[in-house]
């Protein structure tokens, strides 16, 4: 599943535009496939905001009104473990939680956002953030795709630091993206089908894995290939 589904991904990029770098392309492919707005890959150190793609201004705008005023999810996921979901910016949860973002998402009609962190183990590069006109969850399906699209723009955040210059598809996906975002796209799976919270999807997939005496990402891909269900 997550094999073909990176292929398919990468069929995208290469189908984009020429003349767009890779970080234009992510962005483009993002609004695609996770039904976005506007997409935007942004480089966070110490809450220190720098853009690096967007699929328009609207993103770039919203990015840094929320870096500007210190709240909202892509503020929030630049530290997060894992994705930050706005259902709808309009219900009291969102605007409770998010009170200084939420009005500046009203003016530009944008209701769902999902912003995911772009990391390497334990160190923190940026967010890549999807905003959309439309109220709702991601499906399972685009909840693996914004994992995808993240560890895409990790690899290339890292490479542009290094001064690497961008190399074929083929050499980004390599093996290690895969452990990367097997267990959120296991966790994505776990709580769409037992209808729960993510966090508690990771909790049910540790425990799991301790109780087979396996590792956790072992879990995570015999997940993600159905191999193992979990049940309520």
């Amino acid at each position: 599943m997550v094999d073909d589904r990176l292929h398919a991904i990468a069929d995208k990029i290469r189908a984009t535009d020429p003349h767009l770098n890779l970080g234009q392309k992510l962005c483009a492919v993002g609004v695609e496939v996770l039904g976005a707005t506007a997409v935007s890959i942004a480089l966070v150190f110490n809450h220190a905001y720098s853009p690096v793609s967007a699929s328009s201004e609207l993103a770039t705008l919203l990015d840094e009104e929320q870096f500007a005023l210190g709240n909202g999810p892509t503020f929030d996921a630049q530290n997060a473990a894992g994705p930050v979901i706005i259902e709808d910016t309009h219900a009291h949860r969102a605007s409770h939680k998010w009170p200084a973002f939420t009005p500046v998402a009203a003016k530009h009609n944008i209701h769902g956002v999902f912003a995911f962190p772009l990391r390497v183990g334990t160190a923190y590069l940026g967010v890549l953030t999807a905003y959309r006109h439309s109220p709702g969850q991601p499906s399972a399906q685009q909840y693996a795709d914004g994992l995808i699209l993240a560890s895409l723009a990790t690899a290339e955040l890292v490479r542009h630091q290094a001064g690497v210059t961008s190399p074929e598809l083929a050499d980004i996906f390599e093996p290690g993206l895969y452990d990367q975002s097997a267990l959120q796209i296991a966790a994505g799976m776990v709580a769409e089908s037992l209808n729960c919270p993510i966090v508690v999807a990771l909790v049910r997939i540790r425990a799991r894995a301790f109780s087979d005496d396996k590792p956790v990402s072992e879990i995570a891909r015999a997940i993600v290939a159905r191999e193992i269900i979990l049940e309520k």
